[in-house]
């Protein structure tokens, strides 16, 4: 039944604010749905986004916190490298490591019966160069010949290592045969046009 002016004002008083009451409701909810659902739904979305931009902000400082620890260890590494790079000989140094090995050979009371460079290996920034090496003399005096060649100024590795005993007449010391590889390594220097390369990139950035 349809509910009319005429019909609300003759019903009783108290009935009168119950249809009040209901009316109030039913304006309060249209109310409510109307204008605070969208502005919920608007919240819940900024929040939502919010939470991601905090989200960003925190990988962001932790990436700040990393970038800092990366450049410190690049830059020790870079030190490291620079005093490595020490003991790695040029080119024309490389002539004088020889013969000091020589050196240290006869000065051991070694006898040398080969001591061949051979063709050098290079790698991205030094050149691996082998020496092809047999030696004989008295135990103890091999051990002092490496020993010496262990604290040379520049690295030397002793790879493929080889010894056998040698039964030598009218010797009290044992006599041994050492056959072995020594790896010396060269720094590979730039090119003058690799260098005048990175010189116009570094006056690029400057005039940057």
């Amino acid at each position: 039944m349809a509910l009319s002016m005429d019909s609300v004002l003759k019903l009783s008083t108290s009935r009168k604010i119950l249809v009040l009451v209901v009316v109030l409701c039913v304006i309060t909810g249209v109310y409510f749905y109307s204008m605070f659902t969208p502005q919920k739904q608007e919240l819940d979305a900024m929040k939502a986004e919010l939470g991601k931009l905090v989200e960003e902000l925190e990988k962001s400082k932790a990436i700040a916190r990393d970038l800092e620890k990366y450049k410190a260890q690049v830059e020790q590494m870079n030190k490291e490298l620079a005093v490595a790079l020490t003991q790695l000989p040029t080119e024309k140094e490389i002539p004088e490591i020889l013969k000091n090995i020589s050196s240290l050979g006869k000065e051991s009371q070694l006898e040398f019966t080969l001591f061949r460079p051979k063709p050098e290996d290079p790698q991205q920034y030094y050149a691996k160069v082998p020496i092809e090496l047999s030696i004989v003399g008295s135990y103890h005096n091999t051990g002092t010949f490496f020993d010496k060649v262990s604290k040379q100024p520049r690295i030397i590795n002793v790879v493929d290592f080889n010894m056998a005993k040698l039964n030598v007449k009218g010797r009290d010391e044992a006599t041994v045969r050492v056959s072995c590889l020594l790896n010396t390594y060269r720094y590979l220097e730039k090119k003058s046009d690799e260098k005048k390369a990175e010189e116009k990139k570094s006056e690029k950035k400057t005039g940057n």
